[in-house]
């Protein structure tokens, strides 16, 4: 094959991926933005506790005395 083929090939490859990609780019960018409008929508958003809020409190504290304890423990 001659010169200007290859040249077309790569021209029109480098165009059927670019286009690719935007459409996949856009694709996402839409799903996203009718996710937010969504929320906009149904303001359940408003009404949702804060996510450190839904955090599991169940931990256990370390308590006052072993906070405040001035001891060090080294071991060798």
């Amino acid at each position: 094959m001659s010169l200007w083929v290859w040249i077309a090939v790569g021209a029109g490859s480098f165009l059927v991926l670019g286009f690719s990609a935007a459409l996949a780019v856009g694709a996402v960018l839409g799903r996203i933005g009718r996710r937010v409008t969504e929320l906009h929508e149904t303001e359940e958003w408003m009404m949702a506790p804060p996510s450190r809020a839904e955090a599991d409190t169940t931990e256990p504290q370390p308590e006052e005395a072993e906070a405040t304890s001035g001891r060090v423990i080294r071991l060798r």
